[in-house]
């Protein structure tokens, strides 16, 4: 079964804390050794960034905002005080809000709310690339190396072939 990880945070509620928040985001992330690549690093931080921006401004604080990495999706989840359903805008081209959700719904493979207690709660599951293999090194002049078994040969023998 793979591994499940999990970070949780909590929010005052406040404005200033959406850029914090969406840093320490990808830092978790990266510290869970996935291979994040710009695109998906904005996407994350767009689809965080949302959720907690809407959670601070519609919402009611504290803010608690859990992360949950299992190989090749995060789920960020984020938990208000209010109980009001999340609406997405009637945004007009030159409006500067309103689109938060339609992003969301747009890079996020699912996303979703529920009611929780007093609140709700608003998800969003991104894609990840996953965690490569370990390989046995890097060879000289850069030829990674990896242990390739030989037909017959005895369990514990391997031999190294240049890929």
């Amino acid at each position: 079964m793979p591994t499940l990880e999990v970070h949780r945070f909590v929010l005052a509620g406040i404005e200033a804390e959406v850029p914090l928040a969406r840093r320490e985001i990808i830092d978790k992330v990266r510290a869970w050794s996935v291979p994040l690549d710009e695109e998906t690093a904005d996407a994350i931080r767009l689809v965080a960034s949302e959720l907690i921006t809407n959670a601070v401004v519609h919402g009611a604080g504290p803010i608690t905002v859990t992360l949950s990495n299992r190989p090749g999706r995060l789920v960020i989840d984020v938990l208000d005080g209010d109980p009001s359903v999340p609406r997405t805008g009637c945004a007009q081209a030159d409006d500067e809000n309103g689109r938060g959700l339609e992003l969301v719904r747009l890079l996020a493979a699912h996303c979703a709310w529920e009611p929780v207690g007093p609140g709700k709660r608003v998800w969003a599951e991104m894609p990840l690339p996953k965690v490569a293999e370990a390989s046995t090194g890097v060879g000289p002049r850069g030829f990674a190396m990896r242990a390739k078994r030989r037909v017959g040969a005895e369990p514990a023998s391997s031999a190294l072939t240049v890929g």
